[in-house]
């Protein structure tokens, strides 16, 4: 049985009825499939079925149960799945390969799915980049909106162009036009064709952050419906749409997703946010079907922002987020990501340079607090541990955005000086020690994390 193959040796093991001859083509098939996980397990599987078939046949509800007492039987240990499968069930990032037929050429893409672009606002999104459709995200100031941008330009990997929209915001800025150091091509125009700024191709998407898109003067946003009407659409000969900039020059359409944010509805004048202007109820039409209201999310804050460093700065400033929603304060200012941020970061130096006592400063990037400290040795050996700053530093300076009387309405309901005694006895304990069982247990419950 030396030359045989593997499909005549699965031939003699179903159809032979010679015991001893099927019993040697079942040992060479084992010997064939050595190493073969699914193939052993079938192996078994055919000698559990003929064995049984000698005394009696066999009807499909004993075959089902053939198969899954033996199934039961062979567990599969967590080392034995392949890596993909691992990571997501540690909810890891996890790298995946795509494969994209475009018409004539093959595209193939490497990118990291992680748990900002599991996130179900940023699925619809994801959607909405297929279909090319305009999105428009809005809600309270701090929720995330242009983060959304940010972490939308890494995944696809993508060039990102922002316009800081304001009342001053010009045709010049999105169309292009003649300056006097000659022609300046537009923002938009450039991220529509996927262009540089000296008009080379980027050879590369683009993604179009409209930011605070109600703060435009309306005449200036009809600029932008032509452009917004022509992402997604195709002319009489199925060709991408094209546009024309300040000169006249046909740009044609490259691979482009325009998002816009703001804090209310396009069509609506909020009086929280005073320079809002209403829009037009065209420029609202050209984000029909893609207009999401965007929450804070504190879980995401916590998990996926500050990867859960350290507690004690998180909970508060999460009471303190409320309290000035709670006080109509929003207008002054308001807890953010980037508030977040700049507290765990500030925290995370101050504790680096404190602990050298004026001796080497340690440089360590640590990309779970941002990257911090940066390595910039001038900067670290400067900076004296009598007079780094400190995360009460960090939130004077946010309180000042407020009235006194604001500023003192929200520490006292927030026992801010009771939070200040708690930072002390946490700058006591090693860094991967301060979040106390306690703590982890509040924040658990407050998000609803099992």
């Amino acid at each position: 049985m030396e030359n045989i193959t593997k499909k005549e040796l699965m031939d003699i093991v179903e159809e032979n009825d010679n015991p001893i001859i099927q019993d040697l083509a079942k040992r060479k098939m084992q010997d064939e499939f050595e190493g073969d996980a699914v193939a052993q397990k079938m192996i078994q599987l055919s000698q559990l079925l003929s064995a049984s078939q000698q005394s009696a046949n066999l009807d499909e509800n004993e075959v089902k149960r053939i198969v899954r007492e033996e199934i039961e039987t062979d567990k599969i240990k967590f080392d034995d799945l392949d890596d993909t499968i691992k990571r997501l069930l540690n909810n890891q990032p996890t790298t995946v390969t795509l494969t994209i037929n475009q018409g004539s050429t093959v595209k193939v893409v490497k990118t990291t799915i992680d748990d900002a672009i599991k996130r179900p606002l940023m699925q619809k999104v994801l959607s909405d980049v297929l279909a090319r459709n305009n999105v428009y995200l809005y809600g309270g100031a701090g929720t995330g909106k242009t983060f959304l941008a940010g972490t939308l330009k890494k995944f696809l990997d993508w060039n990102l162009i922002v316009v800081n929209c304001n009342q001053f915001t010009s045709a010049l800025e999105l169309i292009g036009g003649q300056t006097i150091d000659g022609y300046q091509e537009g923002k938009v125009i450039r991220a529509f064709g996927n262009l540089n700024p000296d008009g080379s191709p980027m050879n590369k998407g683009c993604i179009l952050l409209l930011d605070e898109l109600p703060k435009i003067d309306p005449n200036t946003a009809g600029i932008l419906n032509s452009v917004l009407a022509s992402i997604g659409q195709y002319d009489e000969d199925f060709k991408s749409a094209t546009i024309q900039n300040a000169k006249g020059d046909v740009i044609e359409r490259g691979d482009c997703f325009i998002m816009a944010t703001g804090n209310s509805l396009l069509n609506t004048k909020d009086a929280e946010y005073e320079a809002n202007f209403k829009q037009d109820l065209s420029l609202q039409d050209r984000f029909a079907g893609s207009t999401y209201k965007v929450f804070v999310d504190e879980k995401f804050e916590w998990t996926n922002i500050l990867y859960k460093k350290w507690a004690f700065i998180f909970l508060y400033l999460v009471k303190l987020r409320k309290t000035i929603q709670d006080e109509g304060f929003t207008s002054k200012a308001f807890v953010s990501v980037r508030l977040m941020l700049s507290v765990q970061k500030t925290y995370n130096v101050f504790r680096n340079i404190k602990q050298s006592r004026g001796s080497s400063i340690a440089s360590t990037e640590d990309p779970e607090v941002s990257f911090t400290p940066a390595a910039i040795s001038q900067a670290l050996i400067g900076v004296q541990p009598e007079g780094v700053k400190t995360v009460e530093d960090s939130m004077d300076e946010f309180f000042s955005l407020f009235t006194t009387e604001q500023a003192d309405i929200l520490k006292t309901k927030t026992d801010y000086n009771g939070w200040l005694n708690i930072v002390k006895e946490k700058n006591k304990l090693p860094l991967d020690k301060i979040n106390s069982d306690a703590e982890i247990a509040e924040i658990n419950n407050m998000l609803g994390i099992q």
